[in-house]
């Protein structure tokens, strides 16, 4: 189950109009008796972020700066200081490119240069303290990162110019369309890993939100990665999942569902050889193979490895189970199997839930369409979901089946 999870906040947590999910609050406060742990991970200053979160400043991790600093109740836990060497010819770099505006982050401030009313308007929205100085050159701290504010476009004027500058020796990525971030070694990937082993949890239990490319590495840091629908399109070809907008409220809606918080029942995707996973496997011999006096546990299951797996889960037991796989018999087709739902819990929308997540991770594989082998006396349930029958009945496993299908593309 999930354990610890991260979202990001500009494009993300954050509306279009800058505002927080108005039932934020209620669901933190719920994470945290369930003992699930929530970061904010935002290129934005601690300071900034934790003056939005009143009353949560002890409750909340703040994975700050694009992963360079990580701070727990209100104390740094996690600092990644570049060498002073290093950053001094950076700024240097930077002044080549014209509009470039760079700003030092540091753990308890940050410092800049005049660079007229747009730049300190944009920089007073995500710097909470911020120093004005004649010269970067002369400022005495540990810099972990350098942010930079682009008057042009970051995308097509300092992004490449400074990638090109200091490839393979430093990391920049794009924050937004004008800021860029350049960092040393860290990221919201490795600060994310840090997390894990600071909370001691696995990657298979986190859960992340992104929308730009600064959450690139924060993808591929844990099982459950999640891309808004309006999300930078590199971004959501990394993601496991493509979640609603920042504007429908997408990272509260499926924290909802995939932690069970509304009707305690879970609906997420079971990483194989996870708990959840062999809670699927009993689900699937007693309620698919034992009834036909067959035995999942004597089957090679070694296939498995390869396929997606979900599982809806209620008070730790699994009671909802599907798994999806390329289809060997139509090219660009997914195929839906093994689908149960134990008899305690039939009638709820189980079923129909657990079909929605498959359909979306369908969906995100590119999939123009879902089939299924349906059992005859289960046509009903696949109908009822949109699924159409494309044959007549066959035998599988000794009963009556009917090929069916759903079409993605309409």
């Amino acid at each position: 189950m999930i354990k610890l999870i991260a979202a990001d906040m500009d494009g993300t947590l954050l509306d279009s109009q800058k505002r927080l999910p108005p039932d934020l609050f209620d669901v933190l406060g719920k994470l945290r008796e369930r003992g699930v742990r929530f970061a904010v991970a935002s290129g934005r200053q601690y300071y900034n972020l934790v003056r939005q979160f009143p009353g949560m400043e002890n409750e909340i991790l703040f994975l700050c700066e694009n992963g360079t600093m990580i701070f727990d109740k209100g104390a740094p836990i996690f600092l990644e200081p570049m060498d002073k060497r290093d950053w001094q010819a950076l700024i240097k770099q930077l002044r080549e490119i014209p509009g470039a505006c760079p700003i030092l982050c540091c753990p308890d401030t940050a410092y800049c240069e005049a660079g007229g009313e747009e730049f300190a308007e944009n920089a007073s929205m995500y710097y909470e303290k911020l120093k004005y100085v004649d010269d970067l050159l002369d400022v005495e701290a540990n810099v972990c990162k350098i942010a930079v504010y682009d008057l042009k476009d970051a995308e097509t004027n300092s992004y490449p110019a400074m990638k090109k500058a200091v490839e393979g020796r430093f990391q920049v990525t794009l924050s937004g369309e004008r800021w860029i971030d350049i960092m040393g070694e860290s990221n919201k990937g490795t600060a994310l890993t840090a997390l894990e082993k600071l909370c001691g949890v696995s990657p298979e239990e986190t859960m992340a939100f992104g929308d730009y490319l600064n959450d690139t590495q924060m993808m591929g840091a844990c099982f459950t990665s999640c891309a808004m629908e309006n999300a930078h399109p590199d971004l959501k070809k990394l993601a496991r999942f493509w979640v609603p907008s920042n504007d429908e409220n997408g990272v509260i809606r499926t924290i909802r569902r995939m932690t069970g918080l509304d009707d305690g029942i879970a609906v997420l995707e079971a990483p194989y050889g996870s708990p959840e996973y062999r809670g699927n496997l009993e689900l699937r011999d007693k309620a698919l193979r034992k009834p036909l006096g067959l035995d999942l546990f004597s089957e090679d299951l070694s296939a498995e490895k390869g396929y997606r797996h979900f599982s809806a889960v209620e008070n730790g037991e699994v009671v909802g189970t599907m798994m999806l796989l390329p289809d060997p018999d139509a090219p660009g087709a997914f195929r839906m199997k093994q689908a149960a739902v134990a008899e305690s819990c039939r009638g709820k929308g189980v079923g129909r839930r657990l079909w929605e997540l498959v359909k979306e991770a369908a969906l995100r594989e590119g999939a123009g369409k879902v089939t299924v082998h349906a059992r005859k006396t289960a046509a009903g349930f696949y109908e009822k979901l949109g699924f159409s029958a494309t044959g007549g009945e066959f035998l599988e496993v000794g009963i009556p089946h009917i090929p069916m299908e759903f079409d993605l593309r309409g």
